[in-house]
């Protein structure tokens, strides 16, 4: 094995952004250096049944960094970084060793960059693994060819030997296998194994399971000795690497890795990481696979529009995120509809493959009016209206989203009306007002604005009164559930998430944040930020297990939680020039894009900043569709841009402008995007789009504008 020079180490572009500045580098030295541990042979992920197997203490090899680079250092053991990094003392990774494949997904999706040090070797001198293909012991199959017409039972897509691997396997050998999208997943090889066991005769069934995991499966019980054979087996692939991320400095990486690559000259090291070599150097077929300047794999075709129903505030998800966005636009779109609306309006858009829903007002600006038109062809199909009388500040328009679950969908007026109805043929299945049986007496301004969130049964709402600043609605009968104390009302949709491993309902009211037990309204914690005064329009965002926050006053923070779900006061990260009033952020990747007069572009784990554009361009609010690689927004009057999320700087790759009078108008309704069909509300009308006209074109217009 050849030494290679620190500068020849593979850069992996996990979340291909810069790495930490200077002053992260700097406070990172006053903190402990932490090792986070994901191998699966780990003593606390493994069991003891397989005496001198998979007992691996890395606590030894904690010591040895310790001694080695002259400061603390903490080990963490997880299955997975996001688990790794909810548990009380870990709040960052600063060296992971544990799978490849794992590490590398793990890592983008916490927006970690990473550099290889090393591959951990076994007893046997080796550092990589394969994916067996294992049947029950009684079935006929002989080999994998024999697996035509089979249910094969994969592993997780970032196990690359019980996913990618397999799959060549199996397609080289002639088997048909579900696209990667439909495969079927279980989340450990024992799962696999149980289950094709438990099936017997009654399924023709494979499973996959790595190679490191046989000798358990049968010491630990899981599975009788015998039970299983196999007929298969992937080409190798990476088994435990080490990797330091982008919060260690050159030099601190270069020590690391000398503390790596010295494990093999202690005996008492290899005993206790259950290795022959140590950790060695990676070679050069593994550099020119994954170095950043490797020559690049074939391009992978392009995810297809699918159908999933845009059926709430920004998505399904509630963050702006679409698995699938076309790579440009035509100047001209391809309008397939329109419809008109009587007012110019704030509501966003809900829509399914069958129906489109969109909050409007009669002409007499008393009625709420609520419309519903055909997907297919604009086609209006029913409408609900009521008296909503008042007078508001941007106009009287509903502001919430509709909500569409099932067959039924939810109405949410500026004054606090509240329907319930079918989807199919707009009958009101139940109606109430909020603010008036909760008794708010308050001085609207903007109106009711959050979305109601809909979760186990129940519709989350916020009146804003003192006793029942959030409440819980029954979502057959609108029955109140509980109702949780606190302020007035804020402008900002509340969020379901799990931080720090609980889950909760993330909400905000005039004054402050807070997290809600969602099945009893509890309150988990509360926080109010430093300088008072903000709109709370924003909605929060959940980045890799930590929680978003941006407002006019206080910027962007990045906050983390303990292990009882509490938020952590101080922010892991800041940026306080992004002081968006109204936009809410969307993450592509290890990186995060929000509009306030311009496009910002952060890293999604620091917050520093990677690029900002297009001033001339974007109003002081706009709407964001991401999938990892492109975003999708609205700039002045109504322009559609289609911005590369992953260059380096502001980069346009399509423009389109649907609305011609709309040139000096701000448009603030969040649009919906369904299979290839995007709905936009413009200034007195609402349009239908094809963007899939154009997924098929390669030469698309790119432009950097600042």
């Amino acid at each position: 094995m050849h030494r290679i020079a620190w500068g020849c180490l593979a850069l992996i572009a996990a979340a291909a952004q810069p790495a930490v500045g200077a002053d992260a580098s700097a406070s990172s030295a006053a903190q402990p250096f932490s090792l986070v541990v994901m191998d699966p042979l780990a003593a606390p992920l493994s069991c003891p049944c397989v005496e001198g197997y998979a007992q691996r203490k890395y606590e030894v090899l904690g010591e040895h960094l310790e001694k080695t680079l002259g400061r603390p250092v903490t080990v963490t053991f997880a299955e997975s970084l996001a688990g790794a990094l909810k548990k009380e003392g870990c709040d960052h990774a600063d060296l992971i060793i544990g799978k490849d494949s794992v590490v590398r997904s793990d890592a983008a999706k916490a927006g970690y960059g990473l550099t290889v040090l090393g591959r951990l070797t076994d007893k046997q001198g080796d550092s990589e693994q394969t994916g067996l293909v294992v049947v029950r012991s009684q079935d006929q199959a002989q080999t994998v060819g024999d697996l035509k017409g089979y249910r094969v039972l994969f592993g997780p897509p970032e196990c690359d030997e019980k996913f990618a691997a397999p799959r060549e396997l199996l397609t080289k050998a002639g088997v048909k296998i579900a696209d990667a999208k439909q495969a079927e997943i279980t989340s450990a090889c024992s799962d696999g194994a149980c289950k094709i066991i438990e099936w017997g005769d009654a399924e023709q069934a494979a499973a996959v399971i790595s190679s490191y995991a046989a000798p358990l499966l049968e010491g630990c019980g899981t599975i009788k000795k015998g039970d299983l054979r196999v007929v298969g087996k992937t080409e190798a692939v990476p088994f435990i690497t080490a990797f330091v991320t982008d919060r260690v400095d050159e030099p601190q990486a270069a020590a690391v890795q000398h503390a790596l690559l010295t494990v093999a000259e202690d005996p008492q090291l290899l005993i206790a990481l259950e290795s022959m070599l140590g950790f060695i150097e990676p070679d050069e077929d593994y550099l020119k696979q994954h170095s950043r300047n490797a020559p690049q794999p074939k391009k992978q075709a392009e995810p297809k529009p699918n159908k999933q129903a845009w059926n709430d505030f920004l998505g399904p998800t509630r963050d702006g995120r679409v698995a699938w966005l076309p790579e440009s636009l035509a100047e001209q779109p391809t309008v397939l509809w329109r419809q008109p609306l009587l007012r110019p309006g704030m509501g966003g858009v809900a829509a399914t493959d069958e129906h489109v829903v969109i909050g409007d007002r009669d002409a007499s600006n008393n009625l709420d009016v609520w419309r519903c038109y055909s997907a297919r062809d604009g086609t209006p199909l029913w409408t609900i209206e009521y008296p909503a009388l008042g007078a508001l500040d941007y106009d009287n328009l509903p502001r919430a989203t509709p909500v569409i679950h099932e067959r039924r969908v939810f109405l949410f007026g500026a004054f606090g009306d509240l329907v319930c109805a079918d989807l199919d043929t707009g009958e009101q299945l139940w109606e109430t007002n909020i603010r008036f049986d909760f008794g708010v007496i308050d001085e609207q301004v903007w109106g009711t604005c959050s979305t109601p969130l809909l979760v186990d049964g129940l519709l989350i709402v916020s009146p804003g009164a003192a006793d029942a600043s959030l409440v819980a609605l029954d979502a057959e009968s609108g029955t109140p559930v509980w109702q949780a104390p606190g302020g007035p009302h804020a402008y900002a949709s509340p969020v379901l998430a799990t931080l720090g491993g609980v889950r909760q309902v993330v909400a905000f009211d005039k004054t402050s944040v807070g997290g809600f037990d969602p099945a009893t309204g509890q309150r988990l914690w509360t926080l109010t930020p430093p300088t008072p005064g903000d709109f709370n329009v924003p909605t929060p965002v959940v980045v890799g297990g930590r929680l978003l926050l941006v407002s006019e006053n206080n910027g962007a923070r990045l906050h983390g939680f303990d292990d009882q779900g509490r938020i952590v006061e101080q922010p892991v990260a800041i940026y306080r020039k992004l002081k968006p009033d109204m936009s809410t952020p969307t993450v592509a990747e290890g990186r995060v894009l929000c509009v306030k007069d311009q496009l910002y572009c952060l890293d999604a784990r620091t917050l520093e900043p990677i690029w900002q554009g297009g001033r001339r361009q974007f109003p002081g609010y706009a709407p964001v569709l991401a999938t990892d690689r492109r975003a999708l927004t609205f700039a002045k009057g109504g322009e559609l841009l289609l911005v590369d999320a992953q260059a380096d700087d502001f980069t346009i790759l399509g423009r389109s402008r649907p609305f011609e009078a709309a040139a000096n108008t701000t448009l603030y309704g969040c649009p919906a995007l369904v299979g290839g069909r995007l709905y936009l509300r413009g200034p007195n009308e609402l349009v239908c789009i094809d963007l899939a006209d154009r997924s098929d074109e390669s030469t698309a217009r790119v432009s950097r504008v600042d």
